[in-house]
């Protein structure tokens, strides 16, 4: 399976009407407990153990890269990375990482919820990005990212 098919199956956790996306559902199916550390040059760490997962996140990012990197790591412990255990450096570029942010991408911006925010606020094309991306949580650079990877053109209709 590809990452976004691994955070779509996720999605059946999601109230995907009521953006934000919300983990603690997710967390609890899977058992997985997040913590929030202080650290120089790491994003998150992900732990695995056959009963438990661990996310420690970097407490020092802004709100929107913390909830990326809840995204990102859990990514990788639902995921079948080998290892026991990662450590997210920022601006790694390792196949692993970039898998996993692709399934945090699927996972924080839905195709779905994407069009259906960006259709409710197509009226107010100079502040339509910074509206979804307040709505959805994430920075602007990564709902960018995501339309690109989707292939939506805002000047287009939305169908």
């Amino acid at each position: 399976m590809r990452a976004i098919d691994y955070a779509r199956e996720l999605f059946k956790f999601i109230d995907m009407d009521n953006p934000p996306v919300v983990f603690d559902d997710i967390l609890d199916k899977f058992n997985i407990k997040v913590f929030y550390d202080d650290f120089d040059n790491i994003d998150g760490i992900a732990l695995k153990s056959p009963k438990l997962g661990i996310i420690v996140i970097n407490r020092n990012l802004s709100f929107v890269r913390q909830r990326f990197t809840i995204a990102h790591e859990l990514g990788h412990l639902v995921m079948p990375h080998r290892g026991e255990y990662y450590i997210c450096y920022t601006g790694r570029n390792k196949v692993m990482e970039r898998t996993a942010n692709r399934f945090a991408a699927e996972l924080l911006m839905p195709k779905p919820m994407v069009v259906k925010l960006l259709k409710k606020y197509s009226t107010n094309r100079d502040f339509q990005i910074d509206v979804v991306a307040h709505i959805l949580q994430v920075s602007k650079s990564a709902l960018y990212a995501r339309l690109r990877e989707l292939n939506i053109k805002r000047s287009a209709p939305f169908a």
